[in-house]
This record gives structure tokens, sequence and C-alpha cells, in this order.
């Protein structure tokens, strides 16, 4: 029996031609239908193909093989490959589909085409599927880019400006036309850090944000194509020339070490007085004798010892416990002074006694604490 014109586009020939009879048969057409077939036909594709993907990409993880996966077997690429062995020109429909023009739906072409996987997989086993899927295929896997695959526009851009590190972009319904159930949306997306402003439309807003976020990733692509450039790395000469400076004039930490050598600071300072003199046209003179002092370093914090400290503190009640006293004995020789004063204060004084009456006695006299004693 020759094998008809699908057959040799998919490079199989059916041993139970009604197989592929009824893969090709929607339910439209009569009770024996694709749908079982279908179902089987989707398993075997996604194991198929989840085989290609492990083999081919080696790199990939769990997350970026499923994403991969699940776009290639997503109905617009059944659909795609589909049209492209020609398979509307075999399907068997009813009436009512035929005049709506069912054998160009993707949705139908694509179940279709899972059906007639599901029947090579009973006619030849799991081999003949394999063969006849990675040969379909094997086109489409090497043309895709697995890091996009799978992604829309906005996801896209979105990742872009994330990896440069630029803000994200915003999204804008600047008009909305025609009717209440046919409206056309249009939406701006703009990028501020790169000056990207560009607008897209859609029949829904998310479609617009789409359309403008597609545009937008192209002005991207083209306004900033060094984004993705690495700066070099500085080398170990360069970060041991960016020293910080810990004091005055003195870079880097084995220079300050270095002020400890009295010959080194007297070479140095020579070298400059010689400059200065010959910048102002004067001989250098050799001034050793009047040397600076060098540099030292010490330690910022020194603890005391136990000894020290408590002889410090013998010292102190030795030096203040006289001091002490000397107040004391002054303060009873004032109030004694002042006692006495008063006393003589209170005693009338003889008239024409020349010797009772002193020119200095006042009320207002003061006697210092200092004469008290005295």
């Amino acid at each position: 029996m020759p094998s008809s014109p699908l057959e040799s586009r998919l490079r199989y020939e059916f041993r139970n031609a009604e197989l592929l009879r009824q893969a090709m048969t929607h339910r439209s057409h009569s009770a024996t239908h694709n749908e079982r077939l279908e179902f089987l036909g989707d398993s075997v594709l996604n194991c198929v193909v989840a085989a290609l993907l492990f083999q081919r990409f080696s790199k990939l993880d769990e997350g970026d093989l499923s994403r991969v996966r699940a776009n290639l077997v997503k109905q617009q690429s059944l659909y795609e490959i589909a049209q492209a062995i020609n398979v509307s020109e075999d399907l068997r429909l009813g009436e009512g589909e035929l005049r709506s023009g069912g054998f160009r739906r993707p949705s139908i072409l694509a179940d279709t085409l899972e059906a007639i996987f599901g029947a090579i997989f009973l006619d030849g086993g799991f081999d003949a599927a394999y063969t006849v899927i990675k040969r379909l295929y094997t086109p489409v896997l090497d043309h895709i880019d697995p890091r996009t695959i799978g992604k829309d526009a906005k996801t896209l851009l979105q990742e872009y400006l994330q990896g440069h590190k630029i803000a994200l972009p915003t999204y804008t319904v600047v008009a909305t036309h025609g009717a209440a159930h046919n409206q056309q949306f249009e939406v701006e997306c703009s990028v501020p850090k790169l000056d990207v402003k560009v607008s897209g439309s859609g029949a829904s807003r998310r479609a617009a944000e789409q359309a403008a976020a597609k545009k937008a990733l192209d002005e991207v692509m083209t306004a900033a194509p060094t984004l993705g450039v690495k700066p070099k790395r500085k080398g170990a000469r360069a970060a041991k020339l960016a020293q910080v400076e810990l004091m005055p004039g003195v870079i880097g930490v084995q220079a300050a070490l270095d002020l400890r050598s009295p010959d080194r600071r007297e070479r140095e300072r020579q070298r400059n007085h010689a400059a200065d003199a010959a910048h102002a046209g004067e001989p250098a003179t050799d001034d050793r004798s009047a040397a600076a002092p060098l540099a030292v370093i010490r330690a910022t914090h020194v603890e005391p010892s136990a000894a020290s400290y408590a002889a410090e503190r013998n010292e102190r009640h030795v030096i203040h416990r006289p001091d002490k006293a000397n107040r004391s004995d002054a303060t009873q020789a004032t109030n004694a002074s002042n006692a006495t004063n008063a006393a003589t204060d209170t005693s009338p004084p003889s008239d024409g006694d020349p010797s009772t009456a002193s020119p200095d006695a006042s009320p207002n006299r003061v006697v210092r604490a200092a004469d008290a004693g005295h």
C-alpha cells in the first residue's frame, strides 16, 4: 500500500492506517474522533521535548527547562509545525466547521498534530514517536534562545533594565479609541534614564503594554549597546598606590613606621631644605645641629599597673591630709579673732584718754583671716 502525502511529510509509514485516519478526524465529523489520541500524544510530546532539551541545554536549570518546554509545546508552536507539514489538507471536519473555516483554526490544527503523535506511539512505539518529533523540532531548537524564549516583551524589558541597574519603565494609557465593544488602547512606555519614550496600541490594555514594551526594548538595545560591558578591574599596583594618608604628608603604614628611623628623617629634611634653597636661589647649608625633633609613634592608651596605682593613691593621701589640718586651724583662729574684736567693740571708750582712741578704729573695719594667727 503506497504511503499517503502526510506520511511522506512525516517520514513515517503507518502499519495500521486506521490510527492515522482516526487521528485526522475532528469530533464534529463522527463519533470516532481524535480526542483520546490527542490526550496520549500530548504526554508523549512533553516527554520527548523534555528529553531533547535535557540533552541539548546541559547548563539550564529546572525552571528554565520547564519554561522552554512549555513554550515549545504550546498551541502556537504546534500550529506552526502543523502548517509546515500541511496537516489541514487531510483533516476531516463536519459541515459546520468546514463552513466556519475550522481547517485554519490554530486550536484544531494543534490538537490534530498531538493526535498524530499519539497514533505514531501506538503504531510504532516510543522510539518511532521520538524520531518523528525530534525531526520536526530540530529546526526549532536550532533557532531558539533559551534565555529569552517564553518571555513576553514586558518581562524581557524589565530583566534587561534590572540587569543594568536602570529604573523600571512606566506605562501610561494616553488614549482610548473606538466603541465600547471594540476599543483600542494606546499606552506609552517610558524609560527616563535612557530618554526612551514609545507608544503601542492593542485591543486591551495588556496587549497595548506588550506592544509598547517591545518597541521600548528595541529602542533601549539601540540606545545603550555598551551597558553590558563590565568595567576593568584595578590591578594590585593601582590598589597599592591608592593608600590612605595616615597623617599630613605621610601616606601608607610603612611610611609611618619609617618615621622612627633618624637617618631617613634627617635625609628627608636635608632634601627638603636643599630644594627650598634652590627654588629661592640661595646656597644650601647643612644645619644638622638645628634638626627638628624626631617623630615618635606612641601607644594611644597605656593601662597603669596595680603597683603604680597603689603608690599614687598613698601619695595623694599624704599630700592632702596636712592641707586639711591647716585649713581647720585657720578656721579656728579666725573665729577666735572675730570673738575678741566683738568684745572690744562693745566696751565704751573713755573721754580724753588718747590710749583708747585709735584713728584706725572703725565699725567697718575688717580683720583678715591671714592676720588672725599672728
